[in-house]
């Protein structure tokens, strides 16, 4: 065994044994592939489903961070649901891509057939109001954004770099995608291996793909503002169009 894997094998044989303990999975960089200086050694513990706690830690050995969450099976479904309803896919792709260490009663080998059937469930599509009210919110951070540039404000390459993430998630949800973290939307736009590493689809505007990352690397302040509103025209032209000038939206009360 190489060196990670004789420190992960001293972390579980402290919970292999334990009654409370039905499985556990490794995965991450590790296993994925390419792992950086500060990757840490991600292992789930799955509990019985008696059990009627979680717990999430860290612990370092010989010189490898292990980062733990301990769960009972019903838990691990919980979160499925949740990332799914939040249009991630964190806690899918990891026990679809991790490794399992041992599994006592076959769960383990049923959570990674679970989590291989949400990542198939395609999101619902945004509603007429809530794509207007996205439209309105675009415009408005775009006008924003120049209200900043032609006051000469001191935040303001902060302002753009905000506003450009959130635009990605907004035209990603316009498209129904999966919410992309901030951290890695670059690895997303131009890494393959990032897409095959993390079950990802490929992004599918490449005109908006390509003007954001070359918008990513701008500094000077004129430049930014012309290929922010160039990506915003774009996003709300491909979201059926705009104009501020008599825009109105109308719909029910919320009771």
């Amino acid at each position: 065994m190489v060196e990670w894997q004789i420190a992960l094998e001293d972390f579980i044989k402290e919970w292999k044994d334990r009654n409370d303990v039905v499985g556990a999975l490794v995965c991450g960089s590790y296993i994925t592939g390419n792992p950086s200086k500060r990757s840490d050694i991600d292992v789930h513990i799955v509990l019985s489903d008696e059990v009627e706690w979680r717990e999430r830690g860290n612990r370092a050995i010989h010189g490898f961070l292990i980062e733990y969450f301990a769960n009972p099976q019903r838990q691990i479904r919980l979160y499925f649901q949740e990332d799914f309803n939040s249009r991630r896919t964190m806690s899918m792709v990891q026990f679809m891509t991790g490794r399992i260490l041992f599994d006592k009663t076959g769960v383990m080998s049923e959570l990674k057939a679970e989590a291989k059937q949400w990542l198939k469930r395609e999101y619902s599509g945004l509603n007429s109001t809530m794509i207007e009210m996205k439209k309105y919110g675009i415009w408005d951070a775009m006008d924003n954004l120049k209200d900043c540039f032609e006051q000469e404000k001191e935040d303001f390459h902060f302002v753009y770099y905000n506003l450009l993430a959130k635009l990605f998630w907004e035209y990603g949800q316009f498209l129904n995608i999966e919410t992309i973290p901030h951290y890695q939307i670059i690895s997303y736009l131009t890494d393959p291996a990032y897409l095959k590493k993390y079950l990802k689809t490929a992004f599918p505007d490449t005109e908006f793909k390509v003007a954001f990352v070359k918008a990513m690397q701008l500094t000077n302040r004129q430049k930014m503002i012309v290929a922010y509103e160039e990506l915003s025209t774009h996003v709300l032209t491909n979201m059926g169009g705009f104009q501020i000038d008599g825009w109105k939206l109308k719909s029910d009360v919320n009771i």
